[in-house]
């Protein structure tokens, strides 16, 4: 069967078969709420993303880049200058086989001397986010057979600065992800 991504809709198929993403599992087993998001933060953090994609890849036009971006993209580009990552993963969509869930990874670099994965929010920070790292590591680890020895989430603020926060206990975050995809599929069949 081919995996495939819809980034219009930001669904993931594995042939024919609809497959949750790890944001969704998180927020339909009730470890995250994204009820206060809105429409506007989200729109922004899919730009910002896609901006600081094209900072790694130096085809960011800065002169025409919005207003509301620059203070992000400005704090990107700060964090690479500090610590000089290298770019080994970007942006890429991936699926479990075993346990049949999706996401989209942000980084995984090369950095301070190990592998890293980096999550990048444009929002405020959330405890739910360790738990989504842990999964994204799982990703990484059966699609590229690459072990991520440590995990940060990256915040970019409005103000141009970031809060690099390193997520520990990786193995407990991922049983609970798991756990949650069980509550979530249990949840989904009640139904």
């Amino acid at each position: 069967m081919t995996f495939r991504f819809d980034p219009e809709k930001h669904e993931y198929f594995l042939g024919d078969r609809k497959l949750e993403s790890v944001t969704e599992i998180l927020e339909r087993s009730g470890i995250a709420d994204y009820r206060f998001s809105n429409e506007e933060a989200m729109t922004r953090g899919r730009y910002v993303h896609t901006a600081t994609e094209m900072i790694d890849r130096n085809t960011l036009d800065w002169p025409i880049l919005d207003d509301t971006l620059r203070p992000y993209c400005e704090a990107y580009q700060r964090f690479i200058e500090d610590k000089r990552p290298e770019i080994l993963l970007s942006e890429k969509p991936m699926y479990h086989a075993q346990h049949l869930f999706a996401g989209t990874l942000d980084r995984v670099v090369k950095m301070d001397g190990g592998v890293a994965l980096i999550d990048i929010k444009s929002g405020a920070p959330s405890p739910a986010t360790a738990i989504q790292v842990a999964a994204y590591r799982e990703l990484v680890k059966v699609n590229e057979d690459i072990i991520p020895t440590k995990c940060f989430s990256l915040h970019l603020r409005d103000d141009g600065t970031y809060l690099l926060n390193e997520i520990k206990n990786l193995n407990r975050n991922h049983s609970i992800f798991l756990a949650a995809l069980t509550v979530e599929r249990f949840k989904k069949e009640a139904v």
